[in-house]
């Protein structure tokens, strides 16, 4: 049950005045204010053409949620509605959820965003099941049309730290995938929770 508070997710990007793609961005690339003049320093701190491309998930969002703990157990399906918009000048999307899981109700909160610094993804999310604060990094994917991230997240079920991999497809412009992967005792990777969000007409 406390899987589900790890899910909606909130997508950040990273990009340069001067980067002409979203897909070459990793970890290690991240920008040194050594390098930086005072003109690329004051550059980083505003919106780009990467935050221009999430605009996408900006809007009113349907959303079907089917998770499981274990690749033998049956999918438990619920519904639920996203509310995404621009926040801080345009500088991070914010996600507003209300959904239900197990026939609970419970509210999200996620924001989207693009680190020009770190030049990566990233993703926070919270919600009213728990205190965690589950935050995400990683790259897109231009070739398959997919945000790749990787999270650290404490499983209560473990009573631990675990990594936890993620990716969020885009089918179109009014659909979009969230899909977490989990690992079974016997080391078999599964997607264990997934999101599909429709564009509400």
């Amino acid at each position: 049950m406390r899987k589900i508070s790890w899910t909606v997710v909130a997508v950040f990007l990273v990009c340069t005045p001067g980067c002409s793609s979203l897909s070459n961005h990793s970890a290690e690339d991240g920008v040194s204010a050594r390098t930086l003049t005072p003109m690329q320093w004051a550059a980083i701190s505003r919106p780009g053409p990467s935050h221009k491309f999430l605009a996408m998930f900006a809007g009113e969002w349907e959303s079907e949620i089917s998770f499981r703990s274990s690749p033998d157990q049956q999918r438990q399906v619920s519904r639920g509605a996203s509310t995404i918009r621009w926040v801080l000048g345009d500088r991070f999307l914010q996600e507003d959820f209300q959904g239900e899981a197990g026939g609970e109700k419970f509210q999200g909160m996620g924001l989207m965003g693009f680190d020009n610094g770190a030049r990566q993804f990233k993703m926070v999310w919270v919600d009213s099941l728990n205190t965690a604060v589950a935050v995400s990094s990683g790259r897109y994917n231009p070739e398959q049309n997919v945000f790749e991230m990787t999270s650290e997240v404490y499983d209560p079920l473990i009573g631990a730290l675990k990594t936890v991999k993620s990716v969020l497809r885009i089918k179109s412009a009014d659909k979009y995938e969230f899909s977490m992967f989990d690992t079974a005792p016997n080391g078999r990777e599964f997607i264990s929770f997934e999101m599909l969000y429709t564009r509400r007409k």
